[in-house]
């Protein structure tokens, strides 16, 4: 039975950083600027299934970038700023297999909607994405 691994990337200048929860097996991980790692994470459980928000069109570009060795921050404002569909930055990235659940629903409501409905405490971080230099330890 494949697995469900929750996931979501964050990506600024100098800087990414992920979070996997692996609800099957009770695991969670979490990677910051690390290739490797997220090769070994991806190749472990590259049959399971990846479960995200946004994560059809955003996160798994983010995803392949890096196992690919393209510069996320680059595909991140193609999609972002330039509006591109993942799909079209590269043809590479067909080359990943990845079982993609995207949990948006159609039409799209953002993410801090769907929390504030259910009363959550959203709170959003004070580090700007668009920071110009790496990120601190603290930040």
């Amino acid at each position: 039975m494949a697995a469900l691994i929750f996931y979501d990337f964050e990506v600024f200048k100098d800087d990414w950083l992920a979070v996997f929860v692996d609800v099957t097996r009770k695991k969670e991980y979490v990677i910051v600027n690390n290739p490797d790692e997220l090769k070994t994470l991806y190749e472990v459980n590259r049959n399971d299934i990846w479960v995200g928000f946004n994560n059809r069109h955003y996160d798994q570009y983010i995803f392949k970038s890096i196992l690919l060795g393209i510069n996320p921050k680059e595909v991140n404002d193609q999609i972002i700023i330039a509006k591109m569909e993942g799909w079209q930055i590269s043809s590479l990235f067909n080359k990943i297999l990845m079982i993609n659940y995207d949990v948006m629903p159609n039409p799209p409501i953002g993410l801090k909607t769907i929390e504030g409905f259910f009363g959550s405490n959203i709170k959003e971080t004070e580090v700007p994405f668009n920071i110009n230099r790496k990120l601190t330890e603290t930040e």
